[in-house]
């Protein structure tokens, strides 16, 4: 989920909502507010699209908190915000702004159907009952190369290779001038590339026993 909580709210008490928002982040609860996230929609046009609206930002948070606050009982959206995530989620709660909620909801007794946010203890109660979603963490990249960037093709040849043939190109110009020695060059030039890709056995050495002895 992108948020935490979704605050259904009164648009009349702002600064209630406000509050309500601060001490949530404050405890590192990411909250969606529509005020915030859905600028363009105006919560006193009760449209199709307005309802869309907020469906999709509802669908983007795990909890929904119901402040309770003076304005709340004249609310369009707060009952049917509240009926829309109880029905696809199930996890709402009542946050009473001041010792007044009672008055507030006194038309609206099915805000009693859910758990109230307590004012004293109510960090300990968040903790408990409205975990956080863990965060992804954080994993550092690698050092990304330049688009230009060409690796080294790997080495053809091994050490003792290489070793073996040491100044061969120097000498090569010279050989051939010499019939004689540009075919010896020519035949151990193929030679090389035959054992070089597995066309050619290896040298026998002193010691080494064909198959049949074994």
């Amino acid at each position: 989920m992108k948020y935490d909580v979704f605050l259904s709210h009164s648009s009349k008490d702002k600064s209630d909502v406000d509050r309500v928002r601060d001490e949530l982040t404050g405890l590192g609860y990411r909250v969606c507010v529509d005020y915030e996230v859905l600028p363009a929609i105006r919560p006193e046009d009760v449209t199709r699209e307005t309802a869309n609206a907020l469906v999709e930002a509802m669908r983007d948070c795990s909890s929904l908190i119901y402040v309770l606050s003076p304005g709340s009982a004249s609310s369009q959206w707060m009952p049917w915000e509240m009926g829309f995530f109880d029905g696809a989620n199930g996890t709402v709660f009542i946050w009473p702004v001041d010792g007044e909620a009672e008055a507030y909801a006194k038309d609206r007794r099915y805000v009693d159907l859910y758990a109230k946010i307590p004012v004293e203890g109510r960090r300990k109660f968040l903790e408990q009952f409205l975990p956080r979603e863990p965060r992804p963490k954080v994993v550092a990249c690698p050092p990304v190369a330049p688009v230009d960037f060409q690796p080294r093709p790997p080495k053809l040849f091994g050490f003792g290779q290489e070793k073996a043939t040491e100044g061969f190109g120097q000498r090569l110009p010279a050989m051939m001038s010499d019939p004689e020695q540009a075919m010896q060059a020519a035949t151990e030039i193929a030679i090389a590339w035959w054992r070089l890709w597995g066309l050619m056995p290896r040298p026998q050495r002193p010691g080494d026993m064909h198959e049949e002895e074994r």
